[in-house]
């Protein structure tokens, strides 16, 4: 097998495909693959990524956590590449892909970057992002004072709004906005469960109870792999009305493409990564003056829980199974408060004995 020849490759590329050099790329990358680049499972088939972590380092200034996801994802490719090649088998207690010491040696990079990303400080200025969870259950209310007062401004003839279809699109983006923030507020998850809510098969009405479930199989959500069928997630009862009438008289505004329940006002397509970022942040914006992002919602909640509730192990521990990670992730990756808010309560139990020790000997 040739080496790779990546000077080859950039010329191919600055000369531009369709030249007489080079009529299509397959004319200069054909014997390329990724097993050129790892040619085998030795340790040192490692170091072009090795070298490619270094220039994005050294070039692109990036963060730990960035390292982090990149050596994760790079890690999976390596192991497709050795899928074949390694006899590693878990059932019988083995670390999968222990036996191919490339694989090894980027699982050494990534903890080592994942130990520095837990060390070092947030590369973004959360502050500016950050909200308290009664803040964000404060835009859920005015976002909801929005919805109430345009439809309180509606003609309604024989129990029918009578309106333009400009106006009632208008009015199911605010429905739907406000339906997407309470939604998190109910199931702080991660986005891809609200883009993804569909109709009769995440998202069921539970007509026992009068309350709208989400489930999950392993396939619908990040960690399914991990913990296999989710438990029912229930709104609150509070949404059953607003989510029924939303449903009926609202979204066929959208002219829905498919049976996703969120759908994009313009295109009726299912929402984007990017239009559920949008929706939260604008939202806070326009209410807080802060652009919190769907994401830190996660990391509010479990700060929220842990800083003012006085919630039990029992209690985290059942918190972290419903947004689905580990009580490990969520007081590593979610639980944002700072040292001194962590050590608070030892210090106030320490305060409390030295006082009692002290009555007591006085006595």
């Amino acid at each position: 097998t040739d080496s790779l020849d990546m000077g080859t490759i950039r010329s191919a590329l600055k000369v531009g495909v369709g030249s007489p050099e080079y009529e299509s790329i397959s004319d200069c990358c054909r014997s390329y693959s990724l097993y050129n680049v790892v040619p085998n499972k030795d340790a040192s088939s490692a170091q072009p990524i090795v070298d490619f972590i270094l220039w994005l380092r050294q070039s692109r200034d990036i963060s730990y956590s960035y390292e982090a996801n990149v050596l994760r994802g790079l890690t999976k490719l390596l192991k497709y590449r050795f899928s074949v090649e390694s006899t590693a088998d878990p059932t019988y207690g083995e670390k999968s892909f222990h036996d191919i010491p490339a694989v090894r040696e980027l699982r050494k990079l990534h903890r080592d970057a994942n130990r520095r990303q837990m060390k070092s400080p947030r590369s973004s200025d959360e502050a500016r992002k950050w909200i308290s969870w009664n803040e964000y259950l404060g835009v859920v209310d005015a976002l909801k004072k929005d919805v109430v007062d345009e439809l309180d401004n509606l003609d309604v003839l024989a129990g029918k709004y009578q309106i333009s279809e400009a106006v009632g699109r208008r009015i199911a983006t605010k429905y739907q906005r406000y339906l997407v923030l309470a939604f998190f507020s109910c199931v702080p998850d991660r986005q891809r469960t609200v883009r993804e809510l569909e109709l009769g098969r995440t998202f069921l009405r539970n007509d026992e109870d009068n309350v709208w479930t989400v489930k999950h199989s392993p396939d619908d959500y990040k960690t399914g792999g991990t913990y296999g069928d989710r438990p029912p997630l229930a709104l609150s009862p509070e949404l059953t009305a607003a989510i029924d009438d939303f449903l009926q008289d609202w979204r066929p505004y959208f002219n829905p493409t498919g049976q996703h329940v969120f759908a994009q006002p313009r295109t009726g397509k299912q929402l984007t990564q990017d239009s559920v970022y949008s929706i939260v942040a604008r939202s806070c914006y326009t209410h807080t003056g802060k652009k919190t992002n769907p994401h830190l919602l996660r990391d509010m909640i479990v700060t929220h829980v842990r800083e003012s509730s006085g919630a039990t192990e029992r209690d985290l521990e059942a918190l972290a199974l419903f947004m689905g990670h580990s009580v490990a992730m969520q007081r590593t990756s979610y639980d944002r408060r700072t040292m001194n808010q962590k050590v608070a309560p030892a210090v106030a139990l320490l305060k409390s004995v030295n006082q009692q020790g002290k009555g007591e000997s006085s006595e």
